[in-house]
This record gives C-alpha cells, structure tokens and sequence, in this order.
C-alpha cells in the first residue's frame, strides 16, 4: 500500500513531467519561430536540435550559431505566435518548478536523507 510520500511525489512526479514536456515543446517552438527569421535553413531542425540533450548544450550552440544572421523585423503573426509562446513557456516553467519542489522534498523525507 502507498504511503503518503509516495502518492505526493506520484502526483508532483506526473506535474513536473507535464511541465517539462510543455516548457520542451514552446521552447522548440520559440527556436522555430527565431531561426525562420534569421533565414537559417531548417528551423525546425533546430528547434528540435536545441533540445537535443538534458544539458542544454543544443540550446547554446543554436545561440552562439545564431548570431552569424541577421534578424529580420517578425511579421504581425509571427510577433503574436513569438509571445504566446513566450507565455506558454513561462508558464510551463512555472508548473515545471511547481512539480519539482514538492517531489525533492518529498523525496528526501522519503529516503530519511532530513
């Protein structure tokens, strides 16, 4: 039978997974929408590249690459699909922090590591 640690960290386990995956998904969005308008080819292909480990050394390198091209002026559609999902990452990150709190301290009292 579960205890009461292990349901809160199940729970904040399953928020935290949430969050990572939402903040993954805008983020590859937020690189798509900024390498179109550098004019890098295949922005899509890095989006995807700047999540391509958990160190985030895609995402550095797509910033230091990026800096070769100018950026032109976003269209209306694009400055309005950029700040939504800026939006939605920040709140992506919030749930993201939202699971990770309660799961490391729970976690540690659950392992008797207090």
């Amino acid at each position: 039978m579960m205890n009461n640690y292990q349901v809160i960290m199940a729970v904040s386990g399953a928020v935290f997974l949430m969050g990572a995956l939402l903040l993954n998904y805008n983020l590859y969005q937020l690189v798509a929408i900024d390498a179109r308008a550098r004019g890098m080819k295949h922005p899509r292909l890095w989006g995807a590249f700047s999540l391509s480990d958990g160190h985030g050394t895609g995402l550095v390198t797509y910033l230091l690459f990026r800096r070769k091209y100018a950026r032109r002026t976003l269209t209306q559609q694009e400055s309005l699909e950029f700040s939504l999902y800026k939006k939605k990452a920040q709140l992506s990150l919030i749930i993201f922090l939202v699971g990770a709190v309660p799961l490391i301290v729970t976690g540690i009292y659950y392992l008797g590591l207090n």
